[in-house]
């Protein structure tokens, strides 16, 4: 994981990020190789920190089930009955980069001593009436963007006949109403962004270095979304700015939140707000059907476990040990939202990509998202809606109110409190059930 990158976006007195921007060769190619820089050898034997906290059992349950179900990692892993060794390259030849040993039968069992799980918090904490969260720790991150933004990240869609949507704008009215009711049940909560401009403080133009040298030698590492914004597009020029513009937008400013968390907070819970959408909406397109679902992280491709990031990542989270926490808070939420909105699942089920964590739950599935990857502890992200469903849309572009307004032919509250109602009472029953 490129943390040095993220230093340059560092500013030590607040919670912007501010960008050393380099300008010239030798400056793009100083961010191109933080950017793709592996984890350092000390980055990884520190992973010796969750040494007693899993047995074997429990870890290679958590890696075949939940993690790695398509067994990516195994050609780097040693598994012995003391603990796993992990390797730079397949086969296991060299010295391993880290090992870390299970908890045995009978020892004290470590704890990663990350975050208070809903069993602890429920019996550390007495909550008074009306605050059941109280001390709860609980980072909330609006995805996307938004604003001017919105196209560069590719999540801007008009809807003929109905209006624009911005998905990050959406994510960020959610987001401040959740902190505010949060806070009122008495956790202790940071709003990771505030505004629809980006965390990070470089721009696609400070960029464009980095940008022709991904192109050039890898364009694999580029956004998914820059496919679907060069489709058409043949000037070379064109595709370097659209390049840049994503990388900043989805790399760098992933990477620059998680930092801005890691200085400021230590949750207990990350939070991260989206809204659902078919495929048809990229083009405006309009779907009669609404659906819910909900993730954790997991379900990592072998092709994804080739970068080393991304095998340093997965091992940390599972060590972790967030998917008990991360699973108990998505069905609780997801509960919520059936009860409310009556919308099925998305049937992703057993996939390439995803993966059934609860007997008899599709609304909860794990996969390897940025978002839960990169943030350290329990991360659920909530993707309720489809946004390109009349009803639905209509509802967003109303707008937050208080109270009940007729809206698209039926008296309803706001979409955006309702969306807050089925997140917080998920969390009071995640959290302070027996």
């Amino acid at each position: 994981m490129c943390w040095a990158l993220l230093a340059l976006f560092s500013s030590p007195g607040g919670h912007r990020l501010r960008a050393a921007a380099p300008s010239g060769p030798e400056g793009t190619g100083t961010l191109v190789s933080e950017l793709l820089r592996d984890p350092t050898p000390g980055e990884w034997r520190d992973l010796a920190r969750f040494d007693g906290t899993l047995s074997r059992d429990e870890f290679e349950s958590r890696l075949n089930n939940v993690f790695d179900p398509a067994h990516g990692l195994r050609p780097y892993l040693r598994v012995t009955h003391a603990g796993f060794s992990v390797f730079a390259a397949p086969g296991g030849n060299g010295n391993p980069l880290a090992q870390v040993l299970f908890a045995q039968e009978g020892a004290p069992r470590r704890s990663p001593d990350r975050f208070r799980t809903p069993s602890e918090f429920s019996k550390e904490v007495r909550a008074p009436a009306g605050q059941p969260l109280l001390g709860l720790r609980v980072a909330i991150e609006p995805a996307d963007i938004g604003g001017r933004w919105a196209g560069m990240e590719d999540r801007s869609v008009l809807f003929k006949g109905y209006g624009r949507i911005n998905e990050g704008d959406l994510n960020l009215v959610v987001g401040r109403l959740l902190r505010d009711r949060l806070a009122a049940l008495g956790a202790r909560v940071f709003l990771v962004r505030n505004r629809a401009e980006p965390v990070v403080l470089l721009r696609p133009e400070d960029i464009l270095g980095a940008a022709r040298d991904i192109l050039d030698r890898n364009p694999g590492l580029l956004p998914a979304a820059y496919q679907h914004r060069v489709q058409g597009v043949t000037s070379e020029r064109e595709r370097l700015r659209i390049a840049s513009e994503l990388l900043l937008t989805k790399s760098l400013e992933t990477r620059a939140r998680v930092a801005l968390v890691r200085r400021s907070f230590q949750a207990d819970l990350t939070i991260v707000l989206q809204h659902n959408a078919t495929a048809d909406s990229t083009d405006g397109g309009l779907t009669s059907i609404n659906r819910n679902i909900f993730f954790v992280h997991g379900s990592y491709l072998p092709s994804e476990l080739s970068e080393p990031e991304q095998r340093f990542r997965l091992l940390t989270k599972l060590l972790e040990d967030v998917t008990p926490t991360e699973v108990r808070v998505a069905s609780a939420i997801a509960r919520r939202f059936e009860r409310a909105t009556g919308s099925p699942p998305v049937l992703y089920g057993n996939s390439a990509t995803t993966r059934l964590l609860v007997p008899g739950n599709s609304y909860v599935v794990a996969r390897n998202l940025a978002f839960n990857r990169e943030h350290d502890g329990p991360v659920v992200v909530t993707e309720p809606y489809f946004m390109n469903q009349p009803e639905t849309l209509v509802r967003l572009l109303e707008g937050d109110y208080p109270g009940v307004r007729t809206v698209a032919g039926k008296p309803r509250i706001s979409i955006y409190r309702e969306y807050v109602d089925c997140v917080s009472a998920g969390l009071v029953d995640a959290y302070r059930a027996p």
